[in-house]
C-alpha cells in the first residue's frame, strides 16, 4: 500500500503480519520515520513528533541512535584521553581516528585534573547503561544508579561527580554535536550532597604506625606521607616535582602545577630538608623526586591504613595536620603562602586545631 495521507504505510512483513511505518515530513526539518505493528501507535507517534517539533523539543535522530558508549569514547576522543586500556593520551586519537595524529603531534589534556575525570568516563564505560541510547536513559536509571553506590558505601560527593560526569556529557551533546532536544536525565534526579568537611587529625600513635607500614612497601612512601605532612603539599603537588624543582640553598621546592593553576614556591623546613636529601638522587634532573603513579599511591596508602589498624584516614588528610600545625607556627598571611591557599576562608577549612592545645596556650 501506498502512504496515506497520515503519513503511515502498510506493509506485509516475511511472517504474513502487517506493520505500519509512520513518516513524518515537516518543512525546515530532516525526514522522520519508525515502524510500529499498530496503526493506532503510529499515528500517536506522528502526532507526539510535530508536537515536539513544533515546540523545539524533538530529540534528534542522532540521540536516538547514539549510545551512552559511543559518546563517552567521543567525549574522551574531544577531550584528549583513551578509550582503551594501556594507551597515552597522545595515542587516543590515533585509535579512534587512525591518521588523526601525527608521529611529532600529542594530544593534550585540555583541562586541569582530567586524568580523575577520564577514570570516571571509563567506569561509566563499564557499566550496564553505556549501552543504552542516550534518549532512552531516563532519571529514574540514574537515581538507581545513585542508590546502588550508596548501598555499596561510597561517599555523598563521589556519588555526585560521578552523577555530574553524565550531566557534563548531556549538556555537550546537546550543545555541540547537535543533538538539539536531548532531554539531561540527571536534571530530575536528586544529587547527593558535596563533600563534609572533614576534621581528621593524625594522632602521634598512627603516625608512628603509618610510616611504620609504609616503610614496608618500598622506598618512596614513608618519604612521600613524611613531606605531605611537612609541607602541606598535595599528593599531585608532591608527585610532580622533579630534582629541577627542589633548591636546597635557597630551601623551598617550585611548584609549576598547581590546583589553581598558579605556579609558587613552597618553603622547606629543616626536617623536609632532611627528608629530600635522604632520597636517591638521580643524575638527570629531570627526573621526578617521587617516581611513583598516582593510582598506586593511593592503593598503597589505604592498604599501609588497614595493615595500621587506622581507621578513616585518607591521603588528603594529610594537608589537613600539615596545615594545622603550620598555623600553630606561622601567622595566618604567612601560613596561606606556604599552603596556596587564596583565602582565609579556604585556609581556615584546613586548620583544625586541638581543643587541649588552645587550652594550653590559654594557660
Amino acid at each position: 500500500m501506498g502512504t496515506r495521507r497520515d503519513g503511515i504505510q502498510a506493509y506485509t512483513n516475511s511472517d504474513g503480519s502487517t506493520s505500519y511505518r509512520a513518516q513524518v515530513r515537516m518543512r525546515g526539518f530532516p525526514h522522520l520515520s519508525k515502524s510500529f505493528r499498530r496503526r493506532t501507535d503510529a499515528k500517536s507517534w506522528i502526532e507526539q513528533t510535530r508536537t515536539a517539533i513544533r515546540s523545539g523539543n524533538q530529540v534528534s535522530t542522532e540521540a536516538t541512535r547514539t549510545t551512552l558508549l559511543e559518546a563517552l569514547k567521543r567525549y574522551l576522543r574531544e577531550n584528549g584521553g583513551d578509550y582503551k586500556e594501556g594507551l597515552h593520551a597522545k595515542d587516543a586519537a590515533a585509535v579512534v581516528d587512525p591518521g588523526a595524529v601525527s608521529a611529532n603531534q600529542k594530544i593534550k589534556p585540555k583541562k586541569k585534573g582530567w586524568r580523575r575525570e577520564q577514570d570516571r568516563v571509563k567506569a561509566w564505560m563499564n557499566n550496564p547503561l553505556a549501552v543504552r541510547f542516550l534518549s532512552q536513559l531516563r532519571g529514574s536509571d540514574f537515581a538507581e544508579y545513585r542508590d546502588k553506590r550508596r548501598a555499596a558505601g561510597r561517599a555523598e560527593n563521589t556519588i555526585r561527580i560521578e552523577l555530574a560526569m553524565i550531566s557534563k556529557l548531556y549538556k555537550t551533546a546537546a550543545k555541540d554535536w547537535g543533538m538539539e532536544g536531548l532531554r539531561n536525565p540527571i536534571q530530575s534526579v536528586t544529587m547527593p550532597a558535596g563533600s563534609n568537611k572533614r576534621e581528621r587529625r593524625l594522632s602521634p600513635d598512627e603516625e608512628t604506625r603509618l610510616m611504620e607500614q609504609l616503610r614496608k612497601v618500598g622506598t618512596y612512601m614513608a618519604p612521600l606521607a613524611e613531606l605531605a605532612i611537612e609541607t602541606a603539599m598535595r599528593q599531585g603537588e608532591l608527585l610532580s616535582l622533579t630534582w629541577a624543582d627542589i633548591d636546597l640553598q635557597k630551601r623551598i621546592a617550585h611548584l609549576k602545577d598547581t590546583k589553581n593553576s598558579e605556579p609558587r614556591d613552597v618553603p622547606l623546613s629543616t626536617r623536609a630538608i632532611e627528608i629530600i636529601r635522604a632520597l636517591a638522587r638521580p643524575i638527570d634532573n629531570s627526573a621526578p623526586l617521587f617516581p611513583l603513579k598516582q593510582d598506586d599511591v593511593i592503593r598503597t596508602f589505604r592498604q599501609a591504613c588497614n595493615d595500621a589498624k587506622i581507621e578513616n584516614l585518607k591521603f588528603h588528610d594529610l594537608r589537613h595536620e600539615a596545615t594545622s600545625r603550620i598555623c600553630d607556627k606561622l601567622p595566618m598571611h604567612e601560613a596561606m603562602r606556604v599552603t596556596g591557599h587564596k583565602t582565609p576562608s579556604m585556609l581556615m577549612r584546613y586548620y583544625h586545631p586541638k581543643a587541649e592545645d588552645l587550652a594550653r596556650k590559654l594557660a
